[in-house]
């Protein structure tokens, strides 16, 4: 049973097209990350890699990819209390049986740490606008420092999750603000028209972005053979899920023929 403070976030993602969860997180977990956030380092090869591979979207900012191998209680913060019963009732699939319901069975798409720097131009993120209430793809972004104006803070069209089309270019009279505090988390169907402000203030704006999506989109990473052993032993059954174990694509017909698999299916995937 969903809880009534969660039902009213899901109302207003599915009508406006996102909702913002305030002091979701505790203010010493936003710490942890905000302090790993600004420790963090790629190697001068990783940064020559990563800028030859670099996705558009993310060069208008710094960015920390693949959040979820590098820190494995990040996942813990979307997919447990308030922000969890909200993805589970936009995300979660009915026909999945071989999982109990109180369960998730949507996955992790991708997760990562950016700090805005430039003005980054509208566009979805479900990659396909359509129109209705079957969310396929949701953004949760946990913010570690406070979002304004000033230093760039999220512009979102409310109700364009509804309009079936790609997010135009330009102006858009219709747009709002979506600032933020440190520890609030928004939620966002990914179908929303979005963009930021430019940074002028050049104040770090650090936000822990995870995507989640149904479980039959593909992930952006290869998350149930990337996770080492060690990890994955100490994974709890909805972690081992949202990583995307019960639902990975079989080698062959001799690993599995079933892509979408109960909790006794879940095994260590060999990297």
């Amino acid at each position: 049973m969903i809880s009534l403070i969660a039902k009213t976030h899901v109302d207003h993602v599915r009508q406006q097209g996102y909702a913002v969860i305030k002091q979701a997180v505790d203010p010493a977990v936003v710490g942890s990350f905000l302090d790993f956030a600004n420790t963090f380092e790629y190697t001068e090869d990783e940064q020559a890699n990563l800028l030859r591979n670099q996705q558009r979207l993310n060069s208008f900012g710094r960015t920390i990819y693949n959040v979820a191998l590098k820190r494995q209680d990040a996942l813990r913060v979307f997919i447990r209390g308030i922000p969890g019963e909200v993805l589970k009732e936009l995300l979660n699939e009915k026909f999945y049986a071989a999982i109990p319901p109180d369960q998730p069975n949507y996955i992790l798409r991708a997760m990562h740490l950016r700090s805005s720097l430039e003005a980054m131009p509208y566009h979805i993120d479900s990659f396909i606008p359509y129109t209705g209430n079957y969310t396929s793809v949701v953004q949760a972004i946990l913010f570690l420092n406070d979002s304004k104006v000033d230093n760039g803070c999220t512009l979102v069209v409310p109700k364009s999750h509804q309009t079936g089309e790609y997010a135009p270019q330009g102006e858009n009279a219709d747009a709002i603000p979506l600032e933020a505090e440190a520890g609030d988390i928004v939620v966002w169907d990914s179908r929303i028209w979005h963009a930021t402000l430019d940074n002028t203030a050049k104040r770090d704006r650090w936000a822990l972005i995870a995507t989640f999506c149904r479980w039959y989109i593909k992930q952006g990473f290869d998350y149930p053979r990337a996770i080492p052993q060690s990890v994955f032993e100490a994974l709890d059954d909805d972690e081992k899920i949202v990583y995307g174990y019960c639902s990975y694509t079989p080698l062959d017909e001799f690993d599995k023929t079933e892509l979408k698999s109960g909790l006794d299916k879940i095994k260590k995937l060999s990297s």
